[in-house]
């Protein structure tokens, strides 16, 4: 019950604490942006959204706690950053087998737009060295913007009550 209130919370938070405010600097990988939180380097075997909810439903193989996966920053029409903390939303991204690298492709297909719709979403917490999420807010800590598509590493908890993924990160890959 108290991880669920802190999904919860923690949704509120990133989508009713700043109801149309677009960050700050939203220029990607801006020169403020603290190289000690950046990968140059991809993760490899990074999964989806949908497909880190999977290994959660799947009865014959236990939950992970540490998982790789790439969304896009974006909350919809509220902010992706958390104000006071390097917390942000992640959507997933659209299949680009699918999409045969048309960018507008989503927005057109019915079959993309259910896929997506159904989608987990994501909440990113970029943590130190001790676990504890950082203060900084996570577009002048990183560099991000929304609509950037970025790769994390981290512990990983489900919640399917809201259809939520946590991670918590020590650093991200903007791609």
């Amino acid at each position: 019950m108290t991880r669920r209130f802190h999904s919860l919370a923690l949704i509120a938070g990133c989508l009713v604490l700043a109801v149309g405010c677009e960050p700050a600097g939203s220029e990607t990988a801006s020169s403020d942006a603290d190289p000690a939180v950046l990968l140059r380097e991809m993760p490899a075997d990074a999964l989806s959204l949908t497909e880190v909810k999977e290994q959660f439903g799947d009865e014959a193989t236990p939950a992970p706690s540490e998982v790789t996966l790439v969304g896009r920053i974006d909350a919809g029409e509220f902010d992706a950053f958390e104000p006071g903390s390097a917390t942000f939303m992640l959507s997933e991204l659209p299949d680009e087998d699918h999409t045969g690298g048309d960018p507008e492709h989503a927005d057109n297909c019915p079959f993309c737009k259910r896929r997506l719709a159904n989608a987990p979403k994501a909440v990113v917490q970029l943590v130190d060295e001790s676990g504890a999420v950082r203060k900084t807010r996570a577009d002048n800590l990183a560099g991000l913007a929304k609509g950037d598509v970025v790769t994390v590493s981290g512990s990983v908890s489900y919640d399917e009550g809201v259809n939520l993924i946590t991670i918590q990160a020590q650093k991200i890959h903007v791609r």
